[in-house]
């Protein structure tokens, strides 16, 4: 092995690339050339430099990440999910006989179905918040803007004369629905900054 192949193995070793062949070469030739001794010093102290460094600063990021965190409230005695899925059973028993037979008064039956569904869908939502609180929040924008259009049809509805408001009650659950998904969720929007203070107050790291 000449001096060229030696600074090629030197590089293929600390790259860890060497056969077994290539490596016990090497040192045979480093036992007789300090020029490729010095080479494969400098090339080893030089990969330790690279590999053992200093660890970055990193920001602390735990104030802001536990701020904007929405962790679930249950309330006093954990009766916001049980609450919440009685919601659920309510909002189930309304909408599925208008999915499977297709009937709700003043309506035909292609429209009593897609009804029966919303129902469904939304009385299915608020049982998966009542099984998985944490998830509540993620599930609130899509469900308040599902109840929001409901209740402006509802006053629509109202205001025309076409259905009475005591036809209209049988949206209540759903309002109530949303009102504890919502509370369940956090309350966002509803004190948002002293929920921040309390949340940081409450972080072990500070």
């Amino acid at each position: 092995m000449d001096c060229s192949q030696a600074r090629d193995s030197v590089s293929s070793v600390a790259d860890d690339e060497a056969t077994r062949e290539e490596r016990h070469q090497l040192e045979l030739h480093l036992e007789t050339c300090a020029s490729c001794r010095h080479y494969a010093d400098n090339v080893r102290l030089l990969d330790r430099q690279l590999r053992v460094r200093p660890a970055e600063p990193v920001p602390d990021l735990v104030a802001a990440v536990v701020t904007r965190a929405r962790p679930a409230r249950l309330g006093r005695g954990g009766w916001l999910r049980p609450a919440l899925a009685w919601v659920a059973a309510v909002m189930l028993v309304q909408s599925l006989p208008a999915l499977l037979f297709g009937s709700v008064p003043g309506t035909d039956e292609h429209l009593a179905r897609h009804l029966g569904a919303f129902g469904t869908a939304l009385a299915i939502g608020f049982a998966y918040a009542a099984w998985r609180p944490h998830r509540a929040f993620g599930l609130l924008p899509f469900t308040a803007a599902l109840v929001a259009t409901t209740l402006v049809g509802v006053v629509a509805d109202v205001v025309s004369g076409t259905r009475t408001p005591v036809a209209e009650l049988i949206h209540v659950a759903e309002l109530v629905g949303l009102t504890l998904l919502w509370m369940i969720a956090g309350s966002p929007g509803w004190s948002g900054r002293s929920h921040g203070r309390r949340l940081s107050r409450l972080d072990p790291l500070k």
